[in-house]
């Protein structure tokens, strides 16, 4: 049995494929980790359906698999939950899901989803198809008997917390994913509910992610081979993997360069915020709100280059060096990073990816530069609108698998004219939670210190000036393409 002096948090990650239980030193080192995999159904072309069963014998089998690695969880003394967002959990009166579970990317509420925007006067950014009140609406029209025996929504990590503890509650950024927050109240859009048919009192107590959610049952901490003054902690969904990637601040753009681009950064509870809001998400995370924008392709483009003009038994490393050899701008040539639509700020499917300024004189090198510029110009576009929102960026900070990509951080740096930290690291969503548990058992750390301890220092990257100039109208001339394209398919 592996042994420490100091207590340990348990992080539990309830994603749509597998669960994941995370377990940290209480200086934010990660202990060891164990994963447990199970199946959604697809039943038919857009559907997607699950067993939130399932989710809870993962949990236990999880845990299981800590113990059998030697770790004692008889030390872990906090322990919190995050998971998939927008999947609304179904309870009867017994605490039993009804039906299985729509998915989050389940799209048969696509309709449904259309109306109520027209209806709520809502833009894309704050009501799409993967949102809970669509689906909600979809089964009051086609399976109103699964709405009628509803006494209790919860969400994923909640139902899974429910099991823990025999407590209803949410947080803050599932009840926002959902549609059903009133954001200036913070509080249940109770009203929304009449458009489901839904009784108000199945919403269950709004949160905050540092709460304490009560004590295991006893049953279960015997089962799982927890303590139980084991504190469980309320949490929060899964979007809270913004935080763990790069750490937000105020002033800081924190942006995720895997298959897509997921950019965040943090505004004051109090941060008045203006129409350029809507091309963007915003999350309630007390004592602030974490301002969100998804590029839809960033890493997905540069494999997409990289296999097309190259070829996948090309190693990387040869393309980037075609693109170190290549000038800024690439000889005039621009890329559109539109190979699966676009999210924000643009929210339109039907955008697609395209080289503009292509001549005879253009090769495979200036191609690839053109792609990672392209991406660079529409994190700029996006770091543009966080100011207009309200929330001045003065350095950038990356993280995911973009990070190491040689010589595209610099790309970025020079393109958006700040500094650039690169940040390492893979446990991107369950450092939240361990920070959020940590400042729980000790009111005296901070959230942002508790989460500051999981990070290794960063490397700082200066842009350019002479590229920094250099690029200043490039990109403004690739606004003016991306602007006439989006409009040009509205």
């Amino acid at each position: 049995m592996i042994r420490d002096t100091l207590p340990h948090i348990l992080a539990i990650d309830a994603g749509t494929s597998a669960l994941k239980a995370v377990l940290y030193a209480a200086d934010g080192s990660v202990l060891t980790i164990a994963t447990r995999r199970y199946h959604y159904q697809t039943p038919q072309p857009g559907r997607a359906e699950a067993d939130p069963t399932a989710w809870w014998d993962a949990l236990v089998e999880a845990l299981a698999d800590i113990q059998a690695a030697g770790f004692d969880l008889q030390q872990v003394r906090g322990l919190g939950l995050t998971g998939q967002m927008h999947t609304a959990v179904l309870l009867d009166g017994a605490g039993q899901p009804l039906a299985p579970t729509i998915l989050w990317l389940d799209r048969r509420a696509v309709d449904e989803t259309a109306e109520l925007r027209e209806t709520l006067k809502l833009p894309p950014s704050q009501l799409n198809s993967t949102y809970t009140l669509p689906k909600l609406l979809w089964l009051a029209r086609h399976q109103p008997e699964v709405l009628a025996r509803t006494r209790t929504l919860l969400w994923p990590k909640d139902y899974l917390r429910y099991r823990l503890t025999g407590q209803f509650m949410t947080d803050l950024t599932e009840a926002g994913g959902a549609a059903l927050l009133d954001m200036e109240r913070r509080d249940w859009a109770v009203d929304r509910l009449a458009l489901v048919k839904l009784d108000p009192a199945v919403l269950p107590p709004i949160h905050a992610p540092t709460d304490e959610a009560g004590s295991l049952r006893p049953e279960v901490a015997a089962r799982l081979g927890l303590s139980p003054v084991v504190k469980v902690i309320v949490g929060a969904g899964d979007v809270i993997a913004l935080l763990g990637g790069a750490p937000p601040q105020q002033g800081r753009l924190a942006c995720s360069l895997g298959s897509s681009g997921m950019l965040s950064s943090l505004l004051a509870a109090d941060q008045p915020v203006n129409v350029a809001c809507q091309r963007l998400y915003i999350y309630p995370l007390l004592p602030q709100r974490l301002l969100n924008g998804v590029l839809s392709t960033s890493g997905a483009a540069l494999t997409w280059a990289w296999q097309t003009l190259y070829g996948p038994d090309t190693p990387l490393e040869t393309m980037l060096a075609a693109v170190a050899a290549t000038p800024p701008g690439a000889a005039g040539l621009f890329f559109l990073p539109y190979l699966a639509g676009e999210r924000c700020p643009y929210w339109n499917d039907a955008l697609r990816g395209s080289f503009y300024g292509l001549t005879l004189t253009h090769q495979k090198g200036h191609m690839a530069r053109a792609v990672l510029e392209g991406v660079a110009y529409s994190l700029r576009h996006l770091l543009e609108i966080a100011e207009e929102v309200g929330a001045p960026i003065h350095e950038l900070a990356l993280a995911g698998g973009g990070v190491t990509v040689s010589g595209w951080p610099q790309i970025i740096a020079d393109v958006c004219q700040r500094p650039v930290l690169l940040y390492a690291g893979q446990e991107t969503v369950t450092r939240p939670v361990y920070a959020y548990c940590t400042t729980a058992l000790d009111r005296a750390t901070s959230f942002d210190a508790a989460l500051q301890r999981t990070f290794d220092p960063p490397q700082r990257l200066e842009p350019c000036p002479d590229l920094a100039a250099v690029y200043e109208p490039i990109y403004h001339r690739y606004r003016r393409l991306a602007d006439f394209a989006a409009e040009s398919l509205k």
